[in-house]
């Protein structure tokens, strides 16, 4: 199994450019579990469990997922199986098999490709939900950070500070 990361001069499937931070390849390789990926995942081996992707998700031809999957855009070329929400453009390319539900405001299917399940459109709630979650997770950051730089000027403030160090009896 090879883990890797991939150069910033890729496309995703709305056109802008995108940056895949995981790229997961093995022929035989199997990975159970829950993944939270802050960005994008390219996947070419066999996924099961529960994936929250920040970015797009895609499946190579030989990669095999059977999970639920939250992402923003997801672009099927393998196989996948169960539940998928994307909040932006969900693609099924010629090779793409998918059996399982499918919520999103935008799919595609090529010609070729296999969709068995039911569609629902994504709700503003739902995807506004996504951006507010976002926001509080940088409100998070951006108070961690804070809360760091004031204790780091306390040690320097005690570090630099006037201390007797001579023992008064």
């Amino acid at each position: 199994m090879v883990f890797t990361g991939r150069g910033s001069d890729e496309r995703d499937i709305s056109g802008k450019e995108s940056r895949t931070l995981l790229t997961i390849i093995g022929n035989r390789a199997k990975v159970e579990g829950k993944l939270d990926v802050s960005q994008s995942i390219e996947i070419g081996c066999e996924v099961v469990g529960e994936l929250n992707v920040d970015g797009q998700m895609i499946i190579q031809k030989e990669g095999v997922v059977s999970a639920d999957v939250s992402t923003i855009d997801a672009k099927i070329i393998g196989k996948f199986e169960g539940n998928l929400k994307g909040t932006g453009k969900v693609e099924i390319t010629d090779t793409g098999v998918v059996d399982g539900n499918i919520k999103t405001d935008s799919l595609i299917i090529n010609e070729g490709g296999v969709f068995s399940g039911k569609v629902t459109r994504i709700t503003a709630d739902e995807k506004s939900g996504k951006k507010f979650k976002i926001k509080e997770k940088e409100e998070v950051k951006d108070n961690l950070k804070t809360a760091k730089k004031a204790k780091d000027e306390k040690m320097e403030e005690f570090q630099l500070g006037n201390i007797d160090d001579s023992l008064r009896l």
